[in-house]
C-alpha cells in the first residue's frame, strides 16, 4: 500500500532511512527541515498493508523540487513508487538512485529516459582521523553570508559541473552553511553543506576557480567546514569525481564508505 506521507509517519520513515544514513541523509535532512508539510518537498510510503501510527514501510520515496530519492527493502512495491514518479506533474531531473533493497530504481520508470550516470566514491570522515589543513598566507578562509550571495553566485555561474543558480546559493547560505576563502578581498573558493542532519552532513560546492587551482584553495576551505562539522559534532559525508578532489579529501582523513549513484532523467 503506497500513500503520502504525514506527521504520524515520522518515526517510521527515520526508522527506515537510519538502516543507511550516509545514503539517506539528503532524505533525512529533508525530513528534519521541512517535515510533511512542504509543497516543494514531498514524501511517500509503501507499507504492507498495516496502518496506523509509528509503522515502519518498506520504502521511502521524497521529491524535492525537481530531485528524487527512494530507499528501501527487497520487497517493496518498486513498481508502484515508480508510477508516483512517472504520474507526478512536477517532471524530475535527477534522481539519487539508491534504493538498497535493489540496484536500481531505473528500470521501473515508464515515462523517463536517462540521459547521464554517475556512480561516485562516498566518504566519510571521523573526529579521530581528520587532519586539518595548514593556515595558508595571504588568504582568508571565513563562513560565507548573505552579504556574500553575490560574490558566491558569480563564483558559481561557470562552475564546470558544479555550476548553480543563484536561487541554488542562496538556499545554502539561508538553511545549512557555506564557507569561502579570499584572496585580496576576492572570492576565490567556496564549499557548502548540501544537506544536514542533528548529526550527519553532505559536503558539495568544493570548487576553486581555474586560475587559482594548485594552491591548495579547496583543501583550506573544505578543512575550515570540517572544522565547525565535527566541532558541532556532525559527521561529514561527500562523494567526489576526480582524483584531484579524492587526493584533497584522503589529505583531510576522509575514508571511503561506499558508492554514491545519481541518474540525470527527462520525462518523455
Amino acid at each position: 500500500m503506497i500513500r503520502a506521507l504525514g506527521p504520524a509517519d515520522y518515526d517510521g520513515t527515520v526508522r527506515l532511512l537510519s538502516m543507511s544514513p550516509a545514503l539517506n541523509l539528503y532524505m533525512l535532512g529533508n525530513l528534519e527541515k521541512h517535515g510533511f508539510g512542504a509543497d516543494f518537498c514531498e514524501f511517500w510510503g509503501d507499507f504492507e498493508d498495516v496502518v496506523g501510527a509509528n509503522v515502519t514501510p518498506r520504502a521511502v520515496l521524497n521529491r524535492y523540487m525537481n530531485g528524487w530519492s527512494v530507499y528501501g527493502l527487497p520487497d517493496a512495491d518498486w513498481r508502484g513508487l515508480a508510477g508516483v514518479m512517472d504520474d507526478h506533474p512536477e517532471a524530475g531531473t535527477r534522481l539519487q538512485d539508491n534504493p538498497g533493497g535493489i540496484g536500481s530504481f531505473l528500470p521501473f520508470l515508464r515515462r523517463y529516459a536517462v540521459d547521464q550516470v554517475t556512480e561516485e566514491e562516498l566518504m566519510a570522515l571521523r573526529t579521530e582521523d581528520f587532519r586539518p589543513a595548514s593556515t595558508l598566507p595571504n588568504c582568508e578562509v571565513r563562513r560565507a553570508t548573505l552579504a556574500d550571495l553575490d560574490a558566491l553566485a558569480a563564483l558559481y555561474a561557470e562552475a564546470e559541473h558544479m555550476t548553480r543558480t543563484r536561487a541554488a546559493v542562496e538556499r545554502p547560505l539561508r538553511h545549512t552553511r557555506v564557507w569561502a576563502a579570499l584572496t585580496g578581498g576576492e572570492m576565490r573558493a567556496a564549499a557548502l553543506t548540501n544537506a544536514e542532519t542533528s548529526g550527519l552532513a553532505m559536503i558539495g560546492g568544493v570548487y576553486t576557480l581555474p586560475a587559482w587551482r594548485g594552491q591548495g584553495l579547496s583543501q583550506a576551505v573544505c578543512s575550515a567546514l570540517c572544522t565547525e562539522l565535527l566541532g558541532e559534532g556532525i559527521q561529514p559525508f561527500l562523494y567526489w569525481d576526480t582524483p584531484a578532489a579524492g587526493a584533497v579529501y584522503r589529505k583531510l582523513g576522509f575514508h571511503r564508505v561506499g558508492v554514491w549513484r545519481s541518474a540525470w532523467i527527462r520525462r518523455v
